[in-house]
């Protein structure tokens, strides 16, 4: 048993300590005694509860008393029983400190939840590594990642392509890199496997091409695309729930009639790169997300698009409502399946 590392537990007064220093997270103890005092300063070391209930008797402190203090501490998230040794061998234990503060128990479970996740990211220049890069580090256990075009000079640095890997199928480079950092990562699946998320990176527009097997089939996935001077992050879409990629072609359609001659010429568009601190900011964005689902909390970019940029590092957020001419959520999963097959 001991304070779970990076967990603050901090004198305020005689008579009161506080648990935690983010306002968020605190907890305050009052009423306590000098003695209790310096028993709470004292567990930032390693103790068995044996141990602490020796520590205090000598202090004269009463055992029942020793086990409610620990109880409060417990309740507040600042103790850790055990740790899976595997999580720092994977260099995960910020992930599972974090987590374990913010929900206020053990995130063994979340983390183990990650483990075992099957994650697909499509597109793998800067931008596209840089969100397989954060899901790796994060914990996601299988990164299924793909891309036939070539590492070009303005992917190398963020994300971790080298100058050697310049000319290169970034397909395959991108899983060197990414089981080279993280040696615990799965590259690769058995044949058939869904994924449970599947990361979209493309340039300018979306390709319906890419999206009808996805709605076909109702793989959950996250659209990711870099404009001219910013990153659009978002819908995550859930078929069936929700706005699909093509709503979105629609509302824009809707909004100006000549969309659809346009996105066509920007489908065709050359390849170029992403701006650093815009890539940063987009694969940081897009991360959360992913993240957000697999846990299984809240998603910002559900039936929403986020619009990160250099110059603005707060994100722009556009709603986006089913769109009435689309018929992504108009027949259940199966009908779907069978009427895209015929």
């Amino acid at each position: 048993m001991r304070v779970r590392p990076g967990t603050h537990i901090l004198w305020r007064r005689e008579g009161s300590s506080q648990v935690h220093a983010d306002p968020r997270l605190t907890v305050v103890l009052d009423g306590l005694t000098l003695e209790e005092q310096r028993l709470l300063d004292g567990l930032e070391r390693d103790l068995s509860e044996q141990g602490l209930l020796a520590r205090g008797r000598e202090l004269g402190i009463r055992p029942p008393r020793v086990r409610e203090l620990l109880g409060m501490l417990d309740a507040s998230g600042a103790l850790e029983h055990e740790r899976d040794p595997t999580v720092d061998h994977h260099g995960l234990a910020a992930e599972l400190d974090h987590w374990s503060r913010v929900a206020r128990h053990d995130a063994h479970e979340l983390l183990a939840r990650r483990r075992g996740a099957v994650v697909a990211v499509l597109g793998l220049g800067r931008l596209g590594l840089l969100v397989a890069s954060g899901a790796a580090a994060a914990g996601v256990g299988t990164l299924l990642v793909e891309d036939r075009g070539r590492v070009r000079r303005d992917d190398v640095g963020l994300g971790g392509y080298t100058l050697r890997d310049v000319g290169g199928q970034r397909g395959e480079r991108a899983r060197g890199v990414l089981r080279l950092t993280h040696p615990h990562l799965r590259t690769s699946a058995p044949p058939r496997t869904r994924p449970d998320l599947v990361v979209l990176v493309e340039q300018d527009v979306s390709d319906p091409v890419r999206l009808r097997p996805l709605v076909r089939e109702d793989v959950a996935h996250l659209l990711v695309v870099a404009r001219e001077v910013d990153v659009v992050v978002g819908p995550l879409v859930t078929p069936g729930r929700g706005p699909c990629g093509r709503c979105v072609e629609l509302h824009r359609t809707d909004g100006d009639s000549r969309w659809p001659a346009l996105a066509t010429q920007l489908l065709g568009s050359p390849a170029r790169g992403v701006e650093a601190c815009t890539a940063l900011l987009a694969a940081g964005t897009a991360v959360g997300q992913v993240l957000a689902y697999l846990d299984g909390r809240p998603v910002a970019a559900a039936g929403t698009s986020l619009s990160v940029d250099a110059r603005r590092p707060v994100p722009r957020t556009q709603q986006w409502p089913v769109h009435p001419q689309c018929g992504c959520t108009g027949l259940p999963a199966a009908s779907r399946a069978v009427a895209a097959r015929a």
